[in-house]
């Protein structure tokens, strides 16, 4: 009988191999909880844009991983991530806007994950009884956004791609909730917002109304943020959060008619809407380069537009965290520092 040896480089190989996956099982485990579960309260956005921490939630991921965790909704992020800042919620869900105006603010926090990108989040409705009919009719018209969110930074970026500087409208600061009525009263002429707003106001307006996209302007990028002391104290319930997520991002992919279900009730919201706007948007959570280059790009324009008293540029790497998310799944970081 002959018997075949492996060669020592490929039995080395397979074993090294065999060690990796063990390695990336075992970080993707929950770890052994000791004791009571450990309390984390999270605020978030419930205007459709933090899907996998909705699923987080409903489907007890949290729980899983050993969380007590506590849901602080919050009608959009720039709240979210205000509370956080006031010691009212440990971490939030919030857009990439509201966070560069809290970092050149000097507030201490920092993004751990990103887990939903958009580039048809935010668009212009306008009424065209107005004289609205194509983006340079926008010129000398009443604007209403909520300043220092995503719409904010879309509005300029889309006046700007079509010749008319900020200084040429008239910008004026509503809540989502209050768009309605300003259209109607006709307090102001268009509206920069988010879903599900934006399809709410596309169905009221109906023939009255325009809406205008920017696809190629702007994609809105969500992330999960936290203040800077607190993540350095609980490295364990950071990862365990990132990890509940990462469970909803795998569920999303697998089950996205369950998805919009779970996430129409537990933000209360129709589920119509999720249908009609839910391939608008990529969930994935993740730590990329992008989120450098846009926290930047933003920074760059509020300096411009004297919305802040800041001249310089931050060093957003010291705003990011990586550790929590390199543990849990070292793939999904892609930034260079």
């Amino acid at each position: 009988m002959v018997h075949f040896q492996a060669p020592r480089r490929f039995t080395i190989l397979i074993l090294t191999v065999i060690a990796v996956i063990a390695l990336t099982v075992k970080a993707c485990q929950p770890e052994k909880q000791a004791g009571p579960p450990e309390k984390v309260t999270i605020a978030y956005s419930t205007a459709s844009n933090a899907i996998l921490m909705y699923i987080a939630f409903a489907k007890d991921y949290f729980a899983q991983e050993g969380l007590d965790a506590t849901p602080q909704p919050h009608a959009f992020g720039k709240p979210a991530l205000q509370s956080v800042i006031e010691g009212k919620a440990d971490i939030a869900t919030v857009g990439d806007t509201p966070i560069v105006f809290a970092v050149i603010s000097g507030k201490k926090i920092t993004t751990l994950a990103m887990i939903q990108t958009s580039n048809r989040n935010e668009a212009i409705v306008a009424r065209r009884d107005q004289g609205i009919a194509k983006p340079s009719d926008l010129k000398g018209k009443k604007i209403g956004l909520t300043l220092g969110t995503t719409v904010d930074f879309f509005a300029d970026s889309f006046l700007l791609a079509h010749g008319i500087d900020r200084k040429h409208v008239k910008i004026i600061d509503l809540k989502p909730d209050e768009m309605a009525a300003a259209l109607r009263t006709g307090k102001v002429d268009a509206v920069s917002t988010w879903n599900p707003t934006l399809i709410q106001l596309k169905k009221k307006l109906g023939s009255k109304g325009i809406i205008f996209f920017g696809e190629s302007l702007y994609t809105e990028i969500i992330c999960v943020v936290a203040g800077q002391e607190y993540v350095k104290k609980n490295p364990a319930v950071i990862k365990k959060v990132l990890r509940a997520l990462l469970k909803a991002e795998t569920f999303v992919q697998q089950h996205p008619e369950e998805s919009r279900r779970l996430v129409a009730e537990f933000i209360k919201t129709d589920k119509i809407v999720l249908d009609e706007t839910w391939d608008d948007f990529t969930f994935l959570v993740a730590l990329d380069q992008a989120l450098l280059v846009d926290l930047e790009e933003q920074t760059r324009w509020a300096i411009k537009h004297r919305l802040t008293v800041r001249r310089d540029m931050p060093n957003y790497l010291d705003f990011i965290s990586v550790d929590g998310l390199q543990t849990v799944k070292p793939e999904a970081v892609r930034i260079v520092r």
